[in-house]
């Protein structure tokens, strides 16, 4: 990519936000907290905001992942929300798992592109 990431603050902001979203994900993974969700929720959105106005190849390049990301997000929340129990039954859960999963691998993929693992 031919983006330079000293002295760009949004890009910073950008991979501070996959940090972020990486955090997030497996704690979700590993605990089952969905109150992690109200914070996935606004990093995604910032991330999206970032990534979708943004022109230079560091957002174009990783487009695929990136939509991969909001995709199964928002496929997430929308399972949980059809969810009629006060818990999550099995099939909720075995999804949700998936999306998190998902969303996990895209982040890793984006990491990866930026050279950052």
């Amino acid at each position: 990519m031919a983006t330079e990431l000293e002295g760009n603050v949004t890009l910073q902001r950008f991979i501070r936000l996959l940090a972020d979203l990486n955090h997030e994900v497996v704690e979700m993974i590993r605990t089952g907290n969905m109150e992690l969700l109200y914070a996935m929720n606004e990093t995604v959105e910032e991330m999206y905001s970032i990534q979708h106005e943004g022109t230079e190849d560091a957002y174009t390049a990783i487009e695929e992942d990136a939509q991969i990301i909001y995709k199964n997000f928002n496929a997430m929340i929308t399972m949980i929300r059809s969810n009629e129990q006060d818990k999550m039954d099995a099939a909720t859960n075995d999804a949700v798992k998936k999306f998190l999963h998902n969303i996990f691998d895209a982040n890793v993929r984006i990491v990866i592109a930026y050279g950052l693992a």
